[in-house]
């Protein structure tokens, strides 16, 4: 199962994600503002955001960039939008995004590019640390 954070300031898109995408099997948390957004992406425990790019308080732009200059430069972002304009598409993609999904979107289609975007996550953080030794008994 993917943990997947969403960012977006309409409750009733949050609910539907987190209803439809648990019926999918991945585990949805949301924060619908700017502020709350970054807190929970720079936790870095998700293995996949789903930002919207106007939020209260600031951009999911802006949010991805931070994200991408931190520890979670690796985890896989998708850009929802109901603004279809390229301009935005292509800041999106410019800023970090793996992909870039305009509103309405068609679920299926969004469930099957998480799917295929979680499919060999790395670790939340990009971290590449190897694991300690254990002392093992003689």
């Amino acid at each position: 199962m993917s943990r997947v954070l969403v960012v977006d300031d309409d409750p009733m898109l949050c609910r539907f994600l987190e209803l439809s995408l648990g019926f999918h099997g991945h585990g949805v948390e949301t924060a619908r503002d700017y502020p709350a957004g970054l807190r929970a992406a720079l936790r870095c425990a998700y293995d996949l955001l789903i930002l919207d790019v106007f939020l209260p308080g600031g951009s999911g732009l802006d949010i991805l960039r931070r994200l991408r200059a931190g520890p979670g430069r690796e985890v896989p972002v998708i850009v929802l939008s109901g603004h279809h304009q390229e301009e935005i598409a292509d800041r999106a993609l410019d800023a970090g995004a793996t992909a870039y999904v305009g509103k309405p979107f068609l679920l299926e289609s969004l469930v099957g590019e998480i799917e295929r975007l979680t499919r060999e996550v790395p670790e939340p953080c990009g971290d590449d640390t190897a694991t300690l030794p254990t002392a093992s008994s003689s």
